[in-house]
């Protein structure tokens, strides 16, 4: 197999909400690739978790209703969550919003994992993107893409 990128990084919280594009070059034509992604930690422990939920809570319920602390400890424990999706020339070649930290993908001619549309692999620029749709700490990310 071969290595078409492999980097790792770390997630700030200045990145809430954006979209981490990772650009990687296929020089010719492949029959399929592979994604190895994960990220860490899943879980937020921070002494912090029940105000945080509670205030998100306070943003969405109209202002005279009370929030039990029932509601509240039933969104504990607090999850960090990245999602991944694949891109050449500005076209979504798919996406997979999973809530497990640690994912493989495989996109080919003839089939492609759930949320990836079966497609041939072409010479050109393609682009890892890094959704950052909750994150309450610095998170940490590996990516491998192998042909």
């Amino acid at each position: 197999m071969q290595t078409l990128l492999k980097t790792e990084g770390r997630i700030g919280l200045e990145s809430l909400h954006t979209h981490i594009r990772i650009p990687f070059k296929i020089d010719e034509e492949q029959a399929e690739i592979t994604v190895n992604y994960s990220y860490s930690p899943k879980k937020y422990t921070g002494s912090d978790a029940y105000q945080q939920a509670y205030e998100a809570f306070r943003l969405s319920y109209p202002a005279d209703e009370v929030i039990s602390k029932a509601v509240v400890e039933r969104e504990l424990p607090l999850n960090n969550h990245i999602t991944f999706s694949l891109e050449k020339d500005g076209v979504l070649l798919g996406t997979a919003h999973r809530h497990s930290p640690q994912n493989v993908f495989k996109i080919g001619e003839k089939e492609a994992s759930y949320g990836f549309y079966p497609q041939k692999l072409l010479p050109g620029t393609y682009y890892a993107v890094l959704s950052v749709h909750a994150i309450l700490e610095d998170v940490d990310y590996s990516l491998e893409v192998l042909a």
